[in-house]
């Protein structure tokens, strides 16, 4: 029994002795309050501009041992049991760099918010030690340099926002280790090389923003994998090669916009698939082929921009159905056809510009139903027919622009109605007839182009009336009859020297 007792006082003292040593070891390992406090205020010591004003709560009072003033007073400090576990300094007019920052004394630190300030110099790899860091922001700084490969230790990391700085190199494979992570931003640095292939690792990705940079080479299909996938920014670099069909795959997409960057082939029909995108924007690339009639099927679609490519065909019959739609840019492709009257149905069209294409037929007279269109460029094509009335039907319209055309017939009187116009560019057609009267009524025009027709008749004394105007353009047409003495009312036109009639003068 003697024996039993001793064998338990012997293991009672076994798990006492470690039990000890293992809280040695945490609070070893720990930092305590005044530790901290003191770790920061070396790092504000090295800062400079206004950093001094903006820390100026930073102070620690006569008697601080172990104390968590830091934590009850310190602008931009959130503690949890006495430890930091948040530092927010955003547009405090920080300047300095991270080299003093006491990464190894915040070993509970959560989140890290610096955007917005003039910090500078390299990403120190000791960032790496905390640990439990779910959030870094330091958009719109002067951090140069690369991003540190060890980043990808940061396992807990949902948020890495380095977007606005001077980072160079690629970006890291090691990045895609992050497998929380659901918002990457890297814009508007000067990353170069390619996106690397194992992006598609990072399933929990919401937002992906890598526009502004030098990236080169393809889209990497694995791209389809992110599913959970609702911002998608890669413009503005020199990515080339064709758009991964797989993208079709993004079911959660809103906006996608590739635009400005070398991508060639065609629009992946999987497209037709990305029912909640809101906008897609794949202008300035080389994409060639015809548009995907499936883009007829983003029912969510509110401004669709495929301009400054080389496609062709015709415009889909089936963006009649984007009932949302309130920008459509397809302008400078090499499309051909006439101009669905299914555009007509989108009543809610703000912007429509589809010049300088081969487009052909006559304007279609549905298009007096877009009551909301601000913008009309129908320009440099090969449009015949005349100018349908139902034009005079949009209110808002603020800039027609339908020169270097075939168009022909008379200019509708309906113009008139046009109040807010401050644009009217006809030059460069076959019309004919006389200028209505009614263009006098246009108060707000600042410019009027009908140069290069075939009109007759005078002109009318009505545009005395256009205060506003600063370009009148009436040359090489049929005009006659005497200058009306009105014109001398437009006090902008003179000032601007922009008179140009060349009309036969009659006595």
């Amino acid at each position: 029994m003697a024996s039993h007792h001793m064998k338990l006082l012997v293991s009672f003292l076994v798990l006492l002795v470690l039990l000890l040593f293992s809280s040695f070891n945490v609070n070893s390992s720990s930092t305590s309050p005044s530790e901290e406090a003191h770790a920061l205020l070396n790092w504000k010591d090295s800062l400079h501009g206004q950093a001094t004003s903006a820390l100026s709560s930073w102070v620690l009072p006569p008697s601080h041992v172990n104390s968590s003033h830091h934590c009850r007073d310190w602008f931009g400090i959130s503690c949890k049991a006495g430890k930091v576990v948040d530092i927010n300094l955003s547009n405090t007019s920080l300047a300095g760099t991270l080299q003093s920052f006491p990464f190894s004394n915040l070993p509970n630190l959560n989140g890290l918010n610096l955007s917005f300030n003039s910090l500078y110099g390299a990403i120190p790899v000791q960032i790496t030690e905390l640990s439990k860091l779910n959030y870094i922001d330091f958009y719109a700084n002067n951090f140069s340099g690369e991003i540190p490969s060890e980043m990808g230790q940061l396992t807990s990391l949902q948020v890495l926002g380095f977007g606005q700085n001077h980072l160079s190199g690629s970006i890291p494979s090691s990045l895609c280790d992050l497998r929380n992570l659901n918002r990457l931003s890297l814009f508007s640095n000067q990353f170069s090389g390619s996106i690397p292939l194992e992006i598609g690792n990072l399933r929990s990705l919401v937002s992906l923003a890598l526009y502004q940079n030098n990236l080169t080479g393809p889209i990497p299909r694995s791209l389809g994998n992110l599913t959970n996938l609702k911002y998608l920014y890669f413009y503005q670099n020199q990515l080339s090669g064709s758009i991964p069909s797989e993208i079709g795959n993004l079911k959660s997409l809103v906006d996608l916009e590739f635009w400005t960057n070398h991508l060639s082939g065609s629009i992946p029909s999987s497209f037709g698939s990305l029912q909640n995108l809101i906008l897609l924007y794949l202008y300035e690339n080389e994409l060639s082929g015809s548009i995907p009639s499936e883009i007829g099927n983003l029912k969510s679609l509110v401004k669709l921009a495929l301009s400054t490519n080389h496609l062709n065909g015709s415009i889909p019959s089936s963006f009649g159905s984007l009932q949302n739609l309130t920008l459509l840019y397809l302008y400078e492709n090499e499309l051909s056809g006439s101009i669905p009257s299914e555009i007509g149905n989108l009543k809610s069209l703000v912007k429509l510009a589809l010049n300088t294409n081969h487009l052909s037929g006559s304007i279609p007279s549905s298009f007096g139903s877009l009551q909301n269109l601000t913008l009309l460029y129908l320009y440099e094509n090969e449009l015949s027919g005349s100018i349908p009335s139902e034009i005079g039907n949009l209110k808002s319209l603020v800039d027609l622009e339908f020169c270097t055309n075939h168009l022909s017939g008379s200019i509708p009187s309906s113009f008139g109605s046009l109040q807010n116009l401050t644009i009217l560019d006809l030059y460069e057609n076959e019309l004919s007839g006389s200028i209505p009267s009614e263009i006098g009524n246009l108060k707000s025009l600042v410019k009027l182009d009908l140069s290069t027709n075939h009109l007759s008749g005078s002109i009318p004394s009505s545009f005395g009336s256009l205060q506003n105007l600063t370009l009148l353009y009436l040359y090489e047409n049929e005009l006659s009859g005497s200058i009306p003495s009105e014109i001398g009312n437009l006090k902008s036109l003179v000032k601007n020297w922009k008179l140009e009639i060349s009309c036969a003068t009659s006595t």
